[in-house]
C-alpha cells in the first residue's frame, strides 16, 4: 500500500468517524426546561413542578435539565405568560385567572358553584372530552396545555361570616386580576380591589380591603389568618391550574421526550394533589387551632349566592368566546349530568 493510499484511508477514516460522532451528538441532544410559577417553596404546586424534575432527571428516554423558578422569580404572571408564549420559559404552572388573558376560553375554571365539591368528579372532568376541548383552545395562542392541577376549592376570609349574601353587601375584597373573577364578586355584592398578593396580608391588617378569597393552603401558608378572624367554607370556585408549554419548544422535542414530559406531569398532578389534601387538613387544624372561627356554608345559603352569580357569569364567558366557549360550556354540563 502506498503511502497516499494510506493517507486517503486515514481521512475517510476520520471523516467517518466524524459521522458518527456527530450523530450521537445529535440524539443526545439536551432540552432545558424552565418551569415558573407564584408561590413560594413548599407550595403543593411548587412540589408537583419539583416532583417533575426529579422525574425526568431518572428517565433514560429524554435528556432534559429542568429548573424550577417558584415565587415570581422570572416575573409576574403577564411575564410569565408572555414568556411560554414565545419560548422564554419553556413551561408555567398557572391559575386560570392569570391564564384568561391570554386564552379568555380557560376562565370556565372560574365558573362560581358551577364544579363539583367532590374532588373525585372534579378531577374526571380534568380528563374528560370537554377538558381536551379546553386543551385545543390554546394552541392558536403558541401554547400546549398539558394537564390541569387541582389546588384547592375557594373559601373566604374576613373578620365576619361570609354564609349569607347579605354580608357580602358593598364589602371590599382583594380580587385577582380576572375580568371574571371582578364580576363575579360584583354580582355577590362586593367592592373587588386588584392588588398585588404580596400585599394583601397588609392590606386585610389594616383594614383598606375586608375580605380575601383562596384556597386553605394558600391562605393558611401567606398567613391571612394571622389578621381574620372568620374563615367561611363556601368552596365557591376552584384555584386549579393549567401546565402549559411552549408550543415551539414541545413541537421540537422527540416523541420520547413528550412522552417523558407528559408522563412527569402526570406525576407532578399526584403530588401537587397528594399535597393540597394534606396541607387542607393540617392547615384548617392549625389555623382553628389559632383562634380563627370557621363557619360552613349551608345547603340553601350556598344556592342563594350561586343563583347570584352563575346565572350573569355565565353570560358574561359565552358573549365573550362565542361558539367556541358555548361547546365548551355545554361539554362539560354534558359531561356532569
Amino acid at each position: 500500500m502506498s503511502f497516499k493510499t494510506a493517507l486517503k484511508l486515514t481521512a475517510a477514516t476520520v471523516i467517518s468517524v466524524a459521522h458518527i460522532s456527530l450523530g450521537t451528538a445529535a440524539q443526545a441532544q439536551t432540552y432545558n426546561l424552565k418551569i415558573a410559577h407564584l408561590l413560594p417553596p413548599g407550595d403543593p404546586r411548587d412540589l408537583g413542578a419539583q416532583k417533575i424534575g426529579e422525574v425526568l432527571a431518572a428517565d433514560d428516554r429524554c435528556d432534559i435539565a429542568v429548573q424550577v423558578f417558584p415565587s415570581g422569580q422570572l416575573g409576574g404572571f403577564t411575564e410569565i405568560n408572555e414568556g411560554v408564549q414565545f419560548g422564554s420559559i419553556e413551561m408555567s404552572v398557572q391559575p386560570a385567572a392569570y391564564m384568561a388573558p391570554i386564552n379568555i376560553t380557560s376562565a370556565i375554571i372560574d365558573f362560581p358553584f358551577f364544579w363539583p365539591t367532590d374532588t373525585d368528579a372534579l378531577l374526571a372532568l380534568h380528563k374528560g372530552p370537554a377538558a381536551q376541548m379546553l386543551a385545543e383552545s390554546f394552541t392558536k395562542h403558541s401554547m400546549v396545555m398539558l394537564d390541569i392541577w387541582h389546588t384547592g376549592f375557594m373559601q373566604w376570609t374576613a373578620n365576619e361570616p361570609l354564609n349569607t349574601l347579605a354580608a357580602y353587601e358593598a364589602k371590599i375584597a382583594r380580587v385577582m386580576p380576572s375580568e371574571l373573577m371582578t364580576e363575579r364578586q360584583i354580582l355577590l355584592g362586593l367592592n373587588p380591589v386588584t392588588m398585588p398578593f404580596s400585599e394583601t396580608y397588609s392590606a386585610l391588617q389594616n383594614g383598606a380591603i375586608g375580605a380575601q378569597e383562596n384556597p386553605i393552603p394558600t391562605t393558611y401558608n401567606m398567613k391571612f389568618h394571622e389578621v381574620q378572624d372568620y374563615l367561611t367554607l363556601s368552596s365557591h370556585g376552584t384555584l386549579d391550574q393549567f401546565v402549559s408549554v411552549n408550543k415551539t419548544w414541545w413541537d421540537g422535542l422527540t416523541e420520547d421526550c413528550r412522552t417523558a414530559v407528559t408522563e412527569a406531569v402526570a406525576e407532578g398532578n399526584r403530588i401537587c394533589l397528594e399535597e393540597t389534601q394534606r396541607q387542607e387538613v393540617s392547615a384548617l387544624a392549625a389555623m382553628k387551632e389559632s383562634g380563627i372561627t370557621v363557619v360552613e356554608v349551608t345547603e340553601d345559603e350556598r344556592a342563594e349566592m350561586r343563583e347570584a352569580t352563575l346565572p350573569g357569569i355565565r353570560d358574561w364567558y359565552l358573549e365573550r368566546t362565542g361558539a367556541e366557549g358555548q361547546a365548551i360550556y355545554d361539554a362539560f354540563v354534558a359531561e356532569m349530568q
